[in-house]
């Protein structure tokens, strides 16, 4: 089994890319993480995993890991580089690191719009010295930004999986101990992770269905009154919200009346209040907060070209947690399902909730009825997990990454070490491949089959009422209503 160094130069941020390069490690047992420590992250200590950390600024540390990586593993995946607020040392001599590998060598970008590419410290130099570029999509800022830059090492398209069952038996739970009307949102503040749009869900409908909706991770930023305040400005600007449509603990105004959290108000929340406004949480504790929702959602949305089929590991908690999943419609609509071949808004086997402006009334007919049918309810969110499973399970996309760098080390020879490091190359690199693995072949028909299966189940069960006993219910048309979920 190959061993693989997955090195993060940013730190552990305790973000997308922290948990991207955990799940990868849990899919690949010979895998092992390394993380500059020369930038302390205020997430750092959300997520618990195996870490070899260090001071890349100070070179005696950073030759320990060279030298490490080149004698123990036999490939190398650069998840995020230094930024350009990391001490210049750091960067400097990362760049000497990632030059030293004598190993096959990839960077794996997670990064989504050229403002946050344009932090990375020396990119352009640690770009030119891997073999390969990974990246959700080929039209994406990261593609146009090497061709500015003239970086000229080659593209492959990837996408990033997660440990589905292995989240599964931590967290999911019995339909009967979840809290039937509850909406669980996670991410970040940040316009793209949709918390905007679940606000205003909440505020326009399910605030007065009873139901409780909450926004977790919410961080206390330079940027947080852009959230709640026309112009981003909380002292001037209007809000965008009235009195009532939000409880804000994440970011608390004392003239307002509003409180600062403590996590003794999780469990607390009561229907027919506004959207509850949290901070950045323990990502253990929160999954299992999750699992107890009845929906959990990320709405994260991109421009149409930069999906790719990739999506986030909130996705992925939301759904192997037990969850009826909320995503984003634009999502929905441009995301090609891996063995289906179809947008995934396409698929009514999805088990999936599309939600933007235009829909707000069918999503929130359809939860109010799901609300009250718990065997239609765990029929739908055993579809999702089904359904996103066969879309990114870990195994077939973390072997897919380890493909793409064996394609383009076998078509163009390894790029070994740089001239600027005093590491000599191993011209006999190229022989790891010889026990590779082979890649997985692409999901069969059967799988294809057993999503389709899991959607006759539902529609089969669907006239079921809202007790598991009771009799049935000739009122609700769950065709009619999954038709719905899948054309808005």
């Amino acid at each position: 089994m190959k061993r693989i160094a997955i090195i993060l130069g940013r730190g552990v941020e305790g973000c997308g890319v922290t948990r991207c390069a955990v799940e990868f490690q849990k899919a690949t047992p010979n895998t092992k993480i390394f993380a500059t420590l020369d930038k302390k992250w205020s997430r750092r200590d959300t997520m618990v995993f195996d870490k070899d950390e260090f001071i890349c600024g100070n070179s005696e540390e950073m030759d320990r890991v060279l030298k490490e990586v080149n004698e123990n593993f036999d490939m190398v995946l650069i998840y995020s580089v230094p930024s350009k607020k990391h001490p210049e040392d750091c960067q400097t001599n990362f760049v000497k690191l990632v030059q030293g590998i004598s190993l096959p060598k990839a960077i794996v970008q997670l990064d989504h719009k050229m403002q946050s590419l344009s932090r990375n410290g020396k990119f352009d130099e640690i770009c030119s010295s891997v073999d390969v570029l990974m990246t959700h999509s080929l039209e994406s800022d990261f593609t146009r930004w090497a061709t500015r830059e003239s970086v000229t090492t080659p593209f492959k398209k990837m996408a990033l999986g997660f440990t589905y069952d292995d989240h599964r038996a931590k967290y999911w739970l019995p339909i009967e101990e979840q809290d039937h009307k509850t909406i669980r949102w996670i991410g970040r503040l940040s316009g793209w992770k949709g918390p905007n749009l679940m606000m205003d869900f909440h505020a326009q409908h399910m605030k007065e269905q009873g139901f409780i909706t909450i926004l977790e991770g919410l961080e206390a930023s330079i940027g947080w009154a852009g959230i709640l305040y026309e112009k981003g400005d909380s002292k001037q600007g209007k809000p965008y919200y009235k009195p009532g449509e939000i409880v804000n603990h994440f970011r608390p105004q004392k003239e307002l009346g509003e409180v600062k959290f403590n996590t003794d108000m999780y469990g607390t929340e009561k229907p027919g209040m506004g959207s509850y406004l949290y901070p950045p949480y323990n990502n253990v504790d929160c999954m299992e907060r999750m699992a107890k929702s009845a929906y959990g959602s990320d709405l994260y949305h991109l421009k149409p070209q930069m999906y790719g089929n990739n999506i986030e590991n909130c996705h992925a908690e939301c759904v192997a947690s037990g969850t009826i999943p909320i995503f984003h419609k634009h999502f929905c609509d441009n995301v090609i399902h891996r063995v289906t071949g179809n947008p995934v808004s396409e698929d009514n086997h999805s088990g999936t909730i599309g939600l933007d402006h235009s829909n707000f009334v069918n999503n929130a007919g359809l939860m109010e009825r799901l609300s009250n049918d718990p065997i239609m309810r765990n029929e739908m969110r055993e579809m999702a997990f089904e359904y996103w499973k066969a879309h990114s399970n870990a195994v077939t996309c973390t072997q897919e990454i380890i493909k793409n760098l064996e394609d383009i080390v076998t078509e163009h020879g390894i790029m070994g070490a740089q001239g600027s490091s005093n590491v000599s190359a191993d011209d006999n690199q190229l022989s790891i491949f010889d026990a590779i693995d082979a890649t997985p072949d692409a999901p069969s028909d059967s799988t294809k089959d057993k999503l389709q299966e899991s959607a006759k189940r539902v529609l089969n069960n669907s006239t079921y009422g809202s007790g598991l006993n009771s009799e049935p219910d000739t009122s609700v048309d769950y065709d009619a209503l999954l038709k719905n979920l899948r054309e808005n």
